[in-house]
Parts: C-alpha cells; structure tokens; sequence
C-alpha cells in the first residue's frame, strides 16, 4: 500500500475529505521527525515506541573486489510495536 492508497481508505474510514487526511500523515511523520531527532522517544499507548538509533561506524568487505570499505555513522528512527500491537497483527 502506497500514500494515495492509505489516504484514499483513512478518508473512506472516517469519512473526511482526502485533503484533510494527507494533511494530518504529513504532520504526524514531521512531528514524529521534528521530536525523535531532539533524541526524545514518542510512546503511543496499545500501539508503539519511536525512537532516535544511532548506528556506529562499521568495515564491509565487498566480496568482488576483496577491499575493505567503511560506512559512516549515521542515526536512524527506528520503530518497536507493542506487545498487543504484535498479537493483533500475528492474530
């Protein structure tokens, strides 16, 4: 599922107009960007964690050419459902 797609079934679920639902996917990942990048979690009851992972810098060879490369760090946000997230998806 796409964008359009989640925009298209949020606006015939709630019966808001499209442009309104967009407007509202796209506040929620700016702020869920604008607060895990000042390092703060956001915790959603009965649904999940996001959170700022920072990954550190690490070797790889690649095995066509047999020479070692280095990948910069770099911090990512990362996703963890909860406990009864995971049961009604595995259900």
């Amino acid at each position: 599922m796409n964008k359009t797609e989640l925009v298209a079934l949020m606006s015939k679920k709630t019966n808001l107009p499209k442009n309104k639902c967009d407007l509202f996917l796209n506040e929620f990942k700016a702020l869920i960007l604008e607060v895990c990048s000042k390092g703060e979690p956001i915790n959603l009851r009965n649904f999940g964690k996001f959170s700022m992972q920072e990954k550190a810098e690490r070797k790889f060879l690649n095995p066509q050419t047999k020479r070692y490369y280095v990948c910069k760090a770099k911090k990512l946000i990362a996703f963890k459902g909860y406990k009864n997230f995971k049961y009604a998806v595995n259900n």
